[in-house]
Parts: C-alpha cells; structure tokens; sequence
C-alpha cells in the first residue's frame, strides 16, 4: 500500500512521530511511505530516508505560493495513496490531502482555550472532522490545571496510527536510524584526539532558543562556569543553525582559538575544560550526544533525540510551562524537566547523572 504522511515542521515532532511510521513498516512489508517535510526537519527526514524508514520525501516549503501547491498536489496525485496521516494539523494540509482523494484520512486535531470565551475550541470543528477523517486522535494542549499529564506527546501519534491499521496498544518507542553507529563513530575519533572521554563529558547546546527568552550572557556563563567546577568534567558547547548576538558575546568572552579546521572545533582560552563545536548539522548533533554523558538543553530536538540515545539530559523550559511541556517529556527515565528559573547548581545533576 501506499503510505502518506504530513509532518512538516520541527525536527522533535518528527522523532516523536516515528513510532507510528515504523508501525507502517511492521504490518505492510511493501509499503511505500511517503513523508512531507519542511525546511526546519528535512536533514533528518534524509536520514531517515537514506536508512529506509520512508521511501519518498518531499519539502512543503518548496511549494509556497497558489500555483505551486497545484503542481505539489498534481505530483502527489500521480499515486494514489490507501492512507494519509495529517500529524501537523494546519488548513493547507487539510486541502492537499482532500485534493488526492483517498478514503483514509487520518488527523490530529488538538484543542485550545478561547481568549474571547474561555471555550474550548479543536483545530478542525468536530462535525467536520466527523465526516472528513476516517480516524482522529484529540490532543488537549490546554495549558490550564486540567491538562493531560499522564500521556506523552509521542503516544497520540502512536495511537492514531494505531486506530487507523486497526492494530492493538503498541509500545511507545522512536525509530533509531541506522546511521546512528556511523555519527557516533565518526565524532568518536575526533574527541579520542583531544583525549575526551565520554563518562566525563556534558555537552551544552547554546541554540537561539535561549535568544528567544531573553536569558542574559552573564547566566549562561554562570551556568558553563559552574559545570566545569568539578575537576573531571569537559564540556561542549554547540550551537542551533542560526548565529545569534548571545552566541558571539558568549564565545567572544571566552577567547576561542581554533584547534581542528576541518571539524570547526574551538577551545577556550579563558577555561580549558571548554571545547566550542560550531555549525554542527544534526547527523553532527547525533554523533556529538552520543559521545556524552550528560546533555543540558533547552526544550527541543536534542529532547528526543536523547531518549533514541538514552543519554540523561537536563531538558530546560521556559518558565511558568511545565504542564504543557510534560507532555513533550522524553522517552525514557534519565531525565529531568526543570524551568529556567529553577536552573540552579548544575553540579546536582552532574552527581545524579554521570
């Protein structure tokens, strides 16, 4: 059978879907599975097909305007598709898949609460989303005291893809890619070189995602500096794929020189227990978290990634969030979920983890 499924944006959500695409694999050996991307996840939507976990992948962001989604539409119409599974609920997702006309249309659809009533209210109306999909799985994303905090985002996905194959309860578990051996292997040469051993490394990811909630240079610096107290530990400093002004005061302050070219790796002349890795993809990513004891980041990819790894992380919210993000929580037991504000003594967690 042929197989469509819509998840274009981020790279976590994605990870968190692969349970429910795996599924596929397991009870149609001939499937076909083609996934819709977009420009933020579509490095690991090539890994995941370049391991064979999809067979087709194309970009939704490559088709912006009217005229190129009819062309998008017409490509897809090409083959006829028994299921399609919208996992990003959205209106132009909703229309793409009723243009190609398959009988088995499978949605999300989360809620939200009204400012103007205080009602809920679901992404796509109940009566509508009654008649156009053969299944549905509602996701309360209502960050009020009612939420949901028993179920874990990836296991709506799982239960969709469940209801839609007519299978039973399955186990909550990501896709691992093939390449994960290849990554680790390949960043494991590098910090044999510089005699960094796995048991004693944390990795901290400065992403723009610490821009976006106005954390100031000096905390990060704290935060790095009280890391590195304990003699034994060396830390790794990567950074998201945009540059941003709290990255380059950060690494201004600590006084980088460059000690490998080809891997774009830095040390600091400020505290030598710091290596600075910048301008890593996400396979680089993999490899990197694969080679570390610990992870420090602010909620996102390396979230999930961590539990397809098993490496314990620190998973950093944004404050006054915790019942929305305990959904999102990672896959395994080695983790805590902490907001910013609470982010104190990270040598706590170093103890407990490493």
């Amino acid at each position: 059978m042929n197989y469509l499924v819509i998840r274009n944006d981020g790279i976590g959500d994605l990870i968190v879907s692969t349970c429910g695409i795996n599924q596929l694999r397991k009870i149609d050996k001939e499937a076909h599975i083609t996934l819709i991307c977009s420009n933020r996840n579509k490095e690991y939507s090539k890994i995941l097909k370049k391991d064979g976990h999809i067979d087709c992948l194309y970009n939704l962001d490559n088709f912006n305007n009217f005229s190129q989604t009819l062309k998008f539409i017409s490509i897809l119409r090409k083959r006829y598709f028994e299921h399609i599974f919208i996992l990003k609920s959205d209106w132009k997702n909703l229309t793409v898949s009723l243009f190609l006309k398959s009988k088995n249309i499978h949605a999300i659809n989360p809620t939200r609460l009204s400012k103007l009533s205080n009602k809920i209210i679901y992404k796509y109306p109940l009566f509508l989303s009654n008649k156009i999909f053969k299944s549905t799985e509602i996701i309360n994303s209502i960050n009020i005291q009612g939420v949901d905090t028993k179920t874990k985002m990836g296991t709506h996905y799982n239960v969709l893809f469940n209801k839609a194959l007519n299978i039973k309860k399955t186990k909550l578990e990501y896709i691992k890619p093939n390449s994960v051996n290849k990554f680790e292997s390949q960043i494991k040469k590098i910090f044999t070189q510089f005699k960094i051993n796995k048991t004693s490394m944390v990795l901290f990811h400065l992403d723009e995602k610490w821009s976006n909630l106005n954390v100031s240079k000096n905390f990060i610096i704290n935060l790095l500096e009280e890391i590195t107290i304990n003699r034994k530990i060396n830390l790794i400093v990567t950074n998201g794929k945009y540059k941003t002004d709290l990255n380059s005061e950060i690494w201004n302050f600590y006084k980088l020189k460059k000690i490998d070219n080809k891997n774009n790796i830095y040390k600091s002349q400020k505290n030598k227990k710091i290596y600075f890795i910048k301008k890593s993809n996400i396979a680089e990513l993999i490899g990197i978290s694969s080679n570390v004891g610990l992870i420090f980041h602010i909620h996102g990819s390396l979230t999930h990634i961590s539990s397809i790894l098993h490496v314990p992380i620190v998973d950093i919210i944004r404050n006054n969030s915790s019942k929305y993000f305990y959904k999102w929580r990672p896959n395994f037991n080695e983790y805590t979920q902490i907001e910013i504000k609470k982010l104190k003594n990270p040598q706590k967690y170093i103890k407990k983890y490493l």
